[in-house]
């Protein structure tokens, strides 16, 4: 069968070399390079990346409207693919693109749909402290992660992964099992099934209900939660935008913080700190890295050292 992807993410590796090893995979379309950093460094994609070490023919799109979505919807008509995979896009795909696929467009979204429809399903699951996770292969219409239900596959929660780490492990699970989900459906072994739309929950961001993305903001410890749920808050921004305090509020909190806090006189109380890592120790947060503004990451002693007045 005659494949084309569509994805940004570093993560899809997995993903892109089960395609490559068991079906023909004709074309990557992924967003062009992206600027980082302070020094505003063009970055490609991961996706990108891939597809030019393994000679994938590829195409650079900001968008799926005007001239790229023409682009992108010539390119298909004139491969004619047997099937559409979607991983970790971040680009809604339009009308025009779905009915060239009809229903051989397939998402890769990780969560047991309808649960927590959007761009951050990992994150939100870590934060609710939900025990397991999943992965849903789902036949794409025009709604946010609505389509019918090809297959899933549930994975029980560790309760101490990052967002990060918990994408590998199901970016890995899902490119073992896409094989076998694309020929069962393909060849009509599997019938899908609507979602109920009751059960239905989204990844909205608090700081910008409209938007299922997470932003800096979100980010924002609140000192008022308890404990387990600061640990979550940790885990579920790593590997970004990676929660934060300012150094007053740290101040504040010193009751929910293993060890004591008291800053040394000539510290800015306003410098935002941000908490890499974190873990639960007599039911209170043991901090174990931290990066200061304008600082390099550090772990916690030498935090404590460089910016407390006494350090246990």
């Amino acid at each position: 069968m005659k494949v084309v992807f569509f994805g940004t993410s570093d993560r899809s590796t997995p993903i892109l070399e089960s395609l490559k090893s068991h079906f023909d995979l004709v074309l990557c379309v992924t967003k062009t390079d992206s600027k980082v950093g302070r020094k505003q460094t063009l970055k490609e994609s991961g996706v990108k990346t891939w597809a030019k070490q393994n000679s994938v023919n590829f195409l650079e799109i900001d968008s799926l409207r005007g001239q790229d979505l023409k682009k992108v919807m010539q390119e298909i008509e004139n491969l004619k693919p047997d099937y559409g995979v979607i991983a970790d896009f971040s680009i809604i795909i339009p009308s025009e693109i779905i009915k060239l696929f009809d229903i051989r467009l397939t998402n890769i979204h990780f969560s047991l749909l309808p649960k927590y429809r959007g761009a951050c399903p990992v994150q939100f699951a870590i934060l609710d402290g939900d025990e397991t996770t999943g992965i849903t292969f789902y036949v794409v219409d025009e709604k946010l992660d609505n389509g019918a239900i090809i297959s899933q596959i549930g994975y029980k929660m560790a309760n101490k992964e990052t967002a990060g780490e918990l994408y590998d492990i199901l970016f890995k699970i899902a490119a073992d099992k896409l094989p076998e989900v694309l020929e069962k459906y393909s060849q009509g072994q599997t019938t899908p099934l609507p979602q109920d739309q009751l059960k239905a929950t989204y990844t909205f961001s608090p700081h910008y209900p409209k938007s299922t993305f997470i932003y800096k903001e979100d980010a924002q410890i609140d000192w008022k939660e308890k404990s387990e749920k600061i640990e979550r808050t940790v885990r579920a921004f790593n590997p970004w935008p990676i929660a934060w305090s300012c150094l007053k509020d740290l101040e504040k909190a010193k009751c929910l913080i293993e060890g004591k806090i008291k800053f040394k006189k000539s510290v800015d109380r306003d410098l935002k700190i941000k908490i890499y890592r974190s873990r639960i120790h007599d039911g209170k947060i043991a901090i174990q890295e931290v990066q200061i503004e304008g600082k390099n990451k550090t772990p916690w002693k030498d935090f404590k050292n460089g910016y407390l007045e006494t350090a246990n």
